[in-house]
């Protein structure tokens, strides 16, 4: 049976929030990280760095899409239409508010496949690497906004066959670069030595479990789109608060292996891994970006 909009929206509302609330939980914590006095790096140095300011956007795209997440709740359970006048208003008003909330999910899905995209070029400084997800992310982009002209003129979001293309591109980019991110990191640690490969390692699985929830949620959409289920919008509307979780996750799970590592090694060897420009791991170098850090092994 089709669920109603009371349904969805609730779901949406319930869900979004739940997300919402979390990702800014692990925001504020990878951001108290980041700002420690007692890290390596200086703390103005932060607000210069690539992801740090695609951090801060994501944030400010995500807050504004809840916020139009419970704005529609409140125009569907507070304020019904009352008769023909009034429910002609309210289904603008609804078509408006879906219209900014798509635009919102477009620019989070495309911040945040840029943050991973910008972790596999600090990883492997290759640009022929790069160009595979360089060129989906565009096509992804030109995709999406050609969805939205579709949504504009039409009523049934099923009629937009480019829902399921963006899809994939957004997932051929995730699956792409992890797995580049992965390749690249063991290569490198068959040649250093075990805490370090450990400590390398450990960001691997960070950056895998990371990517497989956001796998797990589009593939969800496509299904749910493909059977033609309303439940389908509670789960791209809820996908905004889940990238910015996702990679708040990254961050926050990064800088405390970092921070637990420098308590435990008061003294530590020098490691054949080295990163130019930049003393640290590659923990801090992931979330940090700071000068021309790269692999010389």
């Amino acid at each position: 049976m089709s669920l109603s909009l009371n349904a969805v929206t609730l779901t949406t509302l319930t869900v979004g929030t739940i997300f919402y609330g979390m990702y800014l939980v692990l925001f504020f914590i990878s951001l108290y990280l980041l700002l420690r006095p007692n890290m390596t790096h200086k703390p103005t140095s932060i607000f210069r760095s690539a992801v740090f300011l695609l951090a801060i956007c994501l944030l400010v795209v995500v807050t504004a899409h809840w916020i139009t997440i419970v704005y529609q709740a409140f125009l569907v359970f507070v304020v019904p239409p009352l008769g023909p006048e009034a429910e002609i208003v309210f289904n603008k008003h609804m078509h408006v508010t879906m219209i900014a909330q798509d635009s919102l999910m477009i620019i989070a899905i495309f911040v945040g496949d840029s943050l991973i995209i910008h972790r596999l070029w600090v990883v492997s400084r290759s640009k022929v690497i790069l160009l595979v997800p360089a060129a989906s992310l565009t096509a992804f982009t030109v995709s999406g906004f050609i969805s939205l002209r579709i949504l504009l003129g039409s009523t049934d979001v099923f009629t937009d066959p480019l829902l399921k293309v963006d899809s994939v591109l957004t997932l051929l980019t995730n699956v792409y670069c992890t797995a580049f991110i992965t390749w690249k990191i063991w290569t490198v640690t068959k040649a250093v030595m075990p805490s370090d490969g450990m400590n390398l390692q450990h960001f691997v699985v960070i950056v895998v479990e990371s990517a497989g929830i956001y796998s797990i949620w589009v593939v969800f959409f496509v299904v749910t789109f493909q059977v033609q289920s309303n439940l389908q919008s509670s789960i791209i509307q809820t996908g905004p608060a889940l990238i910015g979780l996702v990679n708040a996750l990254i961050q926050t799970r990064a800088w405390l292996g970092w921070t637990s590592e420098q308590t435990d090694k008061t003294s530590q060897l020098p490691s054949p891994l080295q990163f130019a420009g930049h003393d640290g791991n590659l923990n801090a170098l992931m979330v940090e970006d700071i000068g021309e850090s790269r692999f010389t092994p």
